[in-house]
């Protein structure tokens, strides 16, 4: 059985963080202030206390709270959750934390919350193989006490649509458009479009103004929008390609949501996202324009993109939030039981 370990701030916390969001600058910060963090810990001691007895636990967004306080000395097994280490992030100019320019006193402090979760953890669980690197070198996680356990996605499908491949129709979406490189795509479609007259591009997100030949533009379609998610569940089955070069990344659901649809990915080179669908795939340097035009130009070839769809398809059907979830708690049961074997040993 599962027991969500929910964190209710104190009014007072919350409401202060809330106004502090609306600062310019502060989207990050504002949850994130020693007041609010310490609120959070403390409250979520209280819901771990109240949940009893518990096999395990998995922890995520351990740059919000302090792990250590919030466990109380209680010694369930642990496994964290992070698609990448603050550490790693702060390397990528184009990465929200390097790009707000915050205080290096405030972003240390939540790296080492995070570092020492990991380390604390039974096991420190990860998205990619390029997190579990940073995971061990800059945290100093023994390599075996760090597991690559996969990104998990909602998976989109509408039998009702028949998908053509007649003409290339590529779908771009992301809402953040300077990191997910929105003009750079624009500009390669331009270019595409040369080539091939018929081919479109659908454009979701918070775009600027769009008059451009064969480009339409959607806005942005919110999550918890019926209206629009069936908008973009459209898109999603009638496109032939999806294209999202960002310009920074750690696991992108995008890609995997994508390639639920049997839709091929051109992926960016810049963070952990181009592991997620391997062959299902094309990595481009987001900064190398004609390498986004070489990758379009490929993806208008119907044979190539319904075939590269195909291998997407194939490895997003084991990229389910459960499937994840399921690697997860294998690799936390696994651990703790070579831990207690350890520990037998010893004591012998």
């Amino acid at each position: 059985m599962v027991v969500p370990i929910g964190c209710t701030l104190p009014l007072r916390q919350k409401m202060a963080a809330a106004l502090h969001s609306r600062l310019p600058g502060s989207r990050v910060t504002a949850h994130r202030t020693p007041a609010v963090m310490k609120a959070r810990s403390l409250r979520i001691a209280t819901a771990i206390e109240n949940a009893g007895n518990l096999d395990g636990i998995i922890a995520m967004g351990t740059d919000t709270y302090d792990l250590a306080a919030a466990m109380r000395g209680r010694h369930t097994p642990i496994a964290t959750y992070d698609d990448g280490t603050f550490a790693l992030f702060l390397r990528y100019p184009d990465s929200d934390l390097s790009s707000l320019g915050l205080p290096s006193s405030k972003v240390d402090a939540w790296v080492r919350l995070q570092e020492t979760a990991c380390r604390r953890a039974t096991i420190a669980c990860v998205s990619t193989e390029w997190a579990r690197k940073s995971v061990v070198q800059d945290f100093g996680v023994p390599p075996e006490r760090v597991r690559v356990v996969g990104m998990g996605h909602r998976p989109r499908s509408n039998p009702e649509i028949k998908r053509s491949f007649e003409n290339p129709r590529f779908l771009f979406v992301g809402v953040d458009w300077k990191r997910k490189n929105g003009a750079a795509v624009l500009d390669a479609f331009a270019r595409v479009h040369e080539k091939f007259p018929r081919a479109t591009l659908a454009v979701v997100g918070k775009h600027p103004p769009l008059r451009q030949a064969g480009v339409t533009g959607y806005g942005f379609l919110a999550r918890e929008d019926p209206r629009g998610q069936k908008i973009l569940d459209q898109l999603f089955a009638q496109s032939t390609a999806f294209v999202l070069p960002s310009l920074f990344d750690p696991s992108p659901i995008a890609y995997l949501e994508a390639a639920s649809c049997g839709l091929p990915v051109i992926a960016t080179t810049r963070g952990g996202g181009g592991e997620l669908l391997c062959d299902g795939s094309i990595r481009v340097d987001p900064y190398d324009r004609d390498s986004l035009v070489e990758a379009m130009l490929r993806l208008c070839d119907g044979e190539e993109a319904s075939s590269m769809g195909a291998r997407a398809l194939a490895r997003s059907a084991t990229s389910r939030w459960q499937d994840v979830c399921r690697r997860i708690v294998d690799g936390l049961m696994g651990a703790d039981e070579q831990s207690n074997s350890a520990a037998r040993i010893e004591t012998r």
